[in-house]
């Protein structure tokens, strides 16, 4: 008799990346037998006590869950402190001097306690003690949000979460119960794209990238239970402590940027420019904006609703030189529908295609080429400290590289693709 089944844990951003990369490799025409690679990866997912269907390379209702700590060597996760940046008692002068001044029903800031600080795609988010309660406060370019001290204390018992604190712009942070280990929040009825995997630290989950309207219907997986969240707050509303003037939204490709940042979870989403606009394919546009060094980029497709994502530079790890010339993320395209064909499988939609998209941190940087013997050189559109580079990277040919040259032609770099052998 079994009494206890593995518990479900949902894949942290970085392993279901490669995973569906791995996933990609067995769906392209001409794959070496005709079972779709999902069934083989499936089976190395189920091992490790997950739940497969997909969302990013494979599309639909279905949802990812696995570990989102190392557990197998084929998908190893990270840490969840370390992808969330997160520092110990600590935290800095500036962000400490922004919070002081926005303050208002709190104890001067020389009784503040640092419990820790975490920081991830351009929010700051810090946790406090003060004789009053917990209380957060989060930092962008150009606000700052803080929550007033609360007493609370999480309930008795195990896998209890409590959040405390949401801001307009997607960042969470609350309290948990001394066991959980494993926690992942998305909202409900949307957590494909709206989800987030917190750092956990002394009592505290702490998500400085999250998603909006949390207040509407939070669900989280805790430790292998599901739950709604009870008592979510509405966001507390910023301090613009910072103004900045708003990006130009005149042209064409900068509204439909405009679009895509619509209910995204995005500091600062007004200060994002407009750099590129690439047709990938005759079903793919994408559009691409940059803040400081925040990238963002939404890819879209006819009769879906557009929906972008931000992200830090350090986070731009599949083209990435290694003086960071450029460094670019892979953004999937030209998802195509798939039936089921094995037992256990669902009705779903897969790509095999993707394109790098990212920064250049180099103003030398007059052009980035893809190469690799046995076919023909592929350019980037470079344009305002961004580029879309649409080359089959997914190939993996051991031979392929990034090229980076200057005005005169100088190589300035030559990168292997991040999962070319």
């Amino acid at each position: 008799m079994i009494d206890r089944l593995p518990e479900h844990r949902t894949l942290p951003d970085d392993v279901r990346v490669r995973a569906r990369r791995r996933l990609s490799e067995g769906m392209r025409p001409g794959a070496r037998t005709g079972v779709p690679a999902l069934v083989a990866a499936g089976v190395s997912l189920l091992a490790a006590g997950a739940l497969v269907a997909g969302q990013a390379l494979l599309g639909g209702s279905a949802w990812v869950a696995g570990p989102p700590a190392p557990h197998n060597g084929e998908f190893t996760g990270k840490d969840r402190a370390v992808v969330n940046h997160v520092e110990r008692g600590a935290v800095h002068p500036d962000a400490l001097a922004r919070c002081a001044a926005a303050a208002k029903a709190h104890p001067p800031a020389a009784e503040w306690r640092t419990i820790a600080t975490s920081r991830k795609n351009g929010t700051t988010l810090t946790a406090f003690r003060a004789p009053a309660g917990v209380f957060f406060c989060a930092n962008t370019t150009t606000s700052t949000t803080i929550s007033a001290p609360d007493p609370a204390v999480i309930e008795d018992g195990r896998r209890r979460v409590r959040v405390l604190f949401t801001t307009p712009t997607g960042a969470l942070a609350g309290l948990v119960s001394p066991d959980l280990r494993f926690l992942t929040l998305s909202r409900i009825g949307d957590r494909g794209t709206n989800t987030t995997s917190p750092a956990l630290v002394d009592g505290l989950f702490l998500a400085p990238a999250g998603f909006t309207k949390a207040e509407n219907g939070t669900l989280a997986l805790a430790d292998g239970d599901e739950f709604a969240v009870r008592g979510v707050p509405k966001p507390t509303q910023p301090v613009i402590d910072r103004p900045l003037p708003p990006a130009d939204r005149g042209a064409p490709g900068a509204q439909q940027l405009a679009r895509c940042l619509e209910d995204r979870p995005v500091p600062d989403a007004a200060q994002f420019h407009h750099t590129l606009t690439v047709r990938l394919s005759a079903t793919s546009t994408v559009h691409v904006g940059r803040f400081e060094d925040l990238l963002f980029h939404c890819v879209e497709v006819p009769g879906e609703s557009p929906r972008g994502d931000v992200h830090d530079s350090d986070e731009l790890d599949e083209v990435r030189g290694v003086t960071t010339s450029v460094a670019a993320l892979a953004a999937f395209y030209d998802f195509t529908p798939q039936k089921a064909d094995e037992p256990g499988e669902a009705d779903h939609t897969a790509s095999s295609t993707f394109a790098a998209i990212g920064l250049v941190t180099d103003e030398r940087v007059a052009s980035i080429t893809y190469t690799r013997p046995g076919a023909a050189d592929v350019a980037a559109s470079i344009a305002d400290g961004t580029f879309v580079l649409a080359a089959p990277l997914i190939d993996r040919h051991p031979e392929a590289r990034v090229v980076v040259r200057d005005a005169a032609g100088a190589v300035l770099e030559t990168i292997k693709p991040k999962d070319v052998p």
